[in-house]
């Protein structure tokens, strides 16, 4: 019985948790060589968010919209950007966008959201297309990108891994060759800058490229998952929490097995 109080105990502490998720729209438009930018978000957590604010990116220019002090439960928060576009191709280009917020201790988080829009040109076929894996660690970690190329020429793409503030990456600018009819693979070296543990971030590898004239972009999304590695004994609290309920099933087995016995 102590086994099933101290693992119901464990789940309980967990689900009791609160949690800021600020659900996150872009819209992005160009007027002639201006892209004019509307970000909104809404708190879908339990618990208020603090000095919300958007941090836009195009290329090398960034902007800071404006910053609003405390976003309650359900509430929404509205950022406005405008950029001067000088891009030489048409095409399609990413627009990175940053959300920063703080919790009631005022310790910060962020999260990524990056749309393409479109400069001079309609929605052009892609040609390469990834899939990225999924990391788990805490203090540091891989993440893994493959590109394939449903062309028949090689593709020279330009990629980069947008990672939220909380995490570093050591080469996040990559030069990536895709044969025709062929895969690439590469991987990114990351680090815990200041995460918590539990927490879990998306993340995108933006690879763009030029091909006749147009700009190409492809952004594959990742995930990210920070756990904190802690001993109970020596032993891992999680291969202990495993063993914890095997013992359990056991013992339960053990007591319908005596039951029918009788």
């Amino acid at each position: 019985m102590f086994l099933v109080f101290f693992i119901s105990l464990f789940f309980y502490s967990s689900a009791l948790a609160s949690f800021i998720s600020l659900n996150t729209t872009v819209t992005a438009k160009v007027v002639g060589s201006q892209l004019k930018v509307l970000v909104s978000a809404v708190n879908k957590g339990d618990e208020p968010a603090y000095s919300v604010q958007a941090e836009l990116q195009v290329g090398d220019k960034k902007i800071l919209a404006e910053k609003k002090e405390k976003v309650e439960i359900d509430g929404d928060y509205k950022g406005y950007a405008a950029f001067n576009l000088n891009l030489i191709n048409p095409g399609q280009y990413p627009l990175i966008v940053v959300m920063h917020y703080a919790d009631a201790n005022q310790y910060p988080f962020s999260a990524l959201t990056i749309p393409v829009f479109n400069f001079k040109a309609e929605d052009v076929p892609v040609e390469i297309f990834g899939r990225m894996r999924s990391a788990t660690f805490w203090k540091e970690g891989q993440l893994g990108l493959t590109l394939k190329n449903s062309g028949n020429t090689t593709i020279n793409a330009k990629t980069n891994l947008v990672v939220p503030q909380e995490l570093t990456v050591q080469n996040n600018q990559q030069d990536i060759a895709i044969a025709g009819r062929a895969s690439a693979h590469t991987s990114f070296n990351i680090e815990n800058f200041s995460a918590l543990s539990g927490s879990t971030y998306q993340v995108y590898a933006v690879s763009e490229y030029d091909k006749d004239g147009r700009h190409h972009t492809v952004i594959t999304p990742g995930m990210i998952k920070i756990v904190e590695k802690r001993n109970i004994l020596g032993l891992d609290y999680q291969y202990l929490l495993i063993f914890l309920v095997i013992l359990v099933m056991v013992f339960i087995i053990f007591q319908v097995f005596k039951s029918e016995k009788k």
